[in-house]
């Protein structure tokens, strides 16, 4: 899929306009680099730091002009060099979520269900109250996958974001979903799973849900 790349203009500049509004936080640099790089790796493309960037800086990485093509690998090697791989959750912290994420359900007396999955979307555990509707269940897993895999908060998402993305293999298309109840689950920069939550009366309930459940990985370091 099409990715930003950050280019010369940048250099001596780095105005961080662009990481105050990058909704994927894909957009990085360190105090001796010169200018700020984005991750080719979870760029989601939504085009809001190319609005704010005041020395136009930022381009399509298929629309970069031919003399800074080299900024498209030097985007890319920036994360190499820089970028640790963190763990996965493991069962005990997906549990850990789960386990917040219905005590808030309870103390709130709302029929919901609960995913929590891994960075790829894989399904880790999942609670759902006895009343809820069947297919919130499937919701509340699309919605996690969505976060994990595009590394974003669902609410977050611009409008049409995900029916941008190219059919590449990378995501499975039908399953993203823009709508707020899905959170990652952070460790530095790296994004090591998600919680999706849906079925509650609202949006704003579903996403406290959400951040219940991630409460539970505080104690970490998460």
């Amino acid at each position: 899929m099409a990715t930003y790349v950050i280019t010369e203009a940048c250099i001596g500049v780095k105005d961080a306009t662009c990481v105050d509004v990058c909704p994927a936080a894909c957009i990085h640099t360190t105090p001796d680099a010169p200018q700020y790089y984005i991750d080719p790796d979870v760029c989601i493309a939504c085009e809001q730091c190319v609005i704010v960037c005041p020395v136009k800086a930022i381009y399509l990485d298929d629309e970069v002009p031919a003399h800074l093509t080299q900024y498209i690998e030097i985007n890319a090697d920036f994360f190499r060099e820089n970028k640790e791989t963190a763990r996965p959750l493991t069962l005990d912290q997906a549990n850990a979520m789960l386990e917040a994420a219905r005590r808030y359900v309870s103390e709130a007396a709302v029929e919901a269900a609960i995913a929590v999955v891994g960075p790829s979307g894989e399904l880790i555990a999942s609670f759902e109250t006895p009343g809820v509707a069947p297919e919130m269940v499937q919701r509340a897993l699309d919605k996690a996958y969505t976060a994990a895999c595009l590394q974003v908060a669902t609410h977050q998402l611009s409008r049409g974001a995900t029916t941008r993305l190219n059919a590449d293999g990378r995501f499975v298309q039908e399953r993203l979903i823009e709508q707020g109840g899905g959170y990652p689950a952070v460790d530095g920069a790296d994004t090591v799973g998600a919680i999706g939550v849906a079925g509650t009366p609202s949006a704003q309930t579903d996403l406290q849900c959400c951040l219940a459940g991630l409460s539970a990985l505080r104690p970490s370091g998460h």
